[in-house]
């Protein structure tokens, strides 16, 4: 009967059990892959790739120098796969199994940055902050819990806002380029702090169904340059060291940040903001703009109309969006009437163009068996 049990136990397990804790999907079977080695990343490409796949070595090599100086950090080695055949474009870092995973085609509205070093800067210094929390954790419970943990602590005390704004603040200070460095990514938090003020901590960073919230690439940006401005740079390496060394003890990155500013979190963005806001209402004051109509209707709800056409003197079509309805094209008189034309699939940013009465547009459609092609 033991031996029965253990072997229906066995079978059990099979059915859930997984190379992998976390992953993203498949690439083409058909693919044949290759690999690089360097001191501290092995690189894992399609065959084809190879000469983007050296430069990409020689970019990490290099990024590698200086994308952990301010957290006093050296990763080790690590994987990274680069996904050639979809037309995703974005990068992560995971842990159990720890690899970065690079979509190498660039965006539609990719800003005057080599696309490959922009995600090269940027998510390494995720791999920089998730080791340095992995290399202060106590050994007993990497032993326990082993890369699952590592991911379980990291993502339970450290907030999004601080992982992605002090990425984008290194791609920033560390290429003549970045988000930092670009009002359309930076104007949304000053139009928000003129026309209505600073919204709550928590509305600020969990977002809203009601209003338009920016995202917490731009309140990290604010929040870790900001800060790094005021208290030096030395704060947020002190604060992912004790998030690591404490991890069983309550919110160590709210006690470090006290102990380093005398602000917890809630605090700090309040400080921070109050004093951009008075600042970017000085700045509009001074603004003079250019006069313009309005003719999209109101709406209850935050709307945007975007890639704006004249379809002849007393109609505009445009992309609406909104927080309630499923983005759609439509068109709009002089006289604010609106009427829907087609809702399409999943658009690209800035893939939509016209020319007279016609419309163009590249959708996403998912492969049927391959979730990276």
């Amino acid at each position: 009967m033991n031996k029965l049990f253990l072997f229906i136990l066995f079978i059990g397990f099979l059915n859930v059990s997984k190379a992998q804790y976390f992953q993203t999907g498949q690439d083409p079977a058909s693919l044949k892959w290759r690999q690089i080695n360097t001191e501290n990343f092995q690189i894992v490409y399609p065959d084809y790739y190879e000469n983007q796949a050296q430069k990409l070595a020689v970019v990490m090599e290099k990024v590698y120098l200086a994308g952990g100086k301010s957290l006093e950090y050296k990763p080790k080695k690590i994987s990274i796969i680069l996904h050639t055949q979809t037309v995703k474009s974005n990068g992560l870092v995971a842990w159990a199994p720890k690899r970065v995973e690079l979509y190498t085609i660039p965006h539609q509205g990719i800003y005057a940055q080599n696309w490959i070093e922009q995600l090269a800067i940027h998510e390494f210094r995720h791999v920089v902050q998730i080791d340095k929390v992995n290399s202060e954790l106590p050994k007993i419970l990497k032993a326990l819990f082993g890369e699952q943990g590592t991911a379980l602590f990291f993502g339970v005390y450290v907030p999004w806002w601080f992982i992605e704004g002090d990425a984008v603040v290194m791609e920033t200070a560390l290429s003549n380029s970045g988000r930092g460095r670009y009002p359309s990514f930076l104007m949304e938090h000053k139009a928000l702090a003129v026309e209505k003020g600073n919204y709550k901590y928590d509305k600020a960073y969990n977002d809203s169904y009601k209003n338009y919230v920016p995202n917490h690439y731009q309140l990290g940006y604010y929040m870790v340059g900001v800060s790094r401005e005021k208290y030096g740079v030395d704060l947020w390496n002190s604060v992912l060291e004790r998030v690591g060394k404490k991890p069983l003890s309550i919110n160590p990155f709210n006690k470090m940040l006290i102990q380093k500013t005398g602000l917890n979190k809630v605090q700090l963005y309040d400080t921070i903001f109050n004093e951009l806001k008075n600042k970017w209402i000085e700045e509009d004051q001074n603004f003079k703009p250019i006069e313009f109509e309005v003719i999209s209707p109101a709406n209850k709800t935050y709307s945007n109309y975007r890639y704006n056409h004249w379809l002849n003197d007393s109609t505009v079509i445009s992309y609406k969006t909104s927080l309630n309805e499923t983005a759609s094209f439509v068109k709009i008189n002089l006289n604010g009437e609106e009427k829907k034309i087609i809702t399409p699939g999943i658009i690209f940013d800035e893939s939509v163009n016209c020319n007279g009465e016609w419309m163009v547009w590249s959708e996403q459609v998912a492969d049927a068996r391959w979730e990276h092609s």
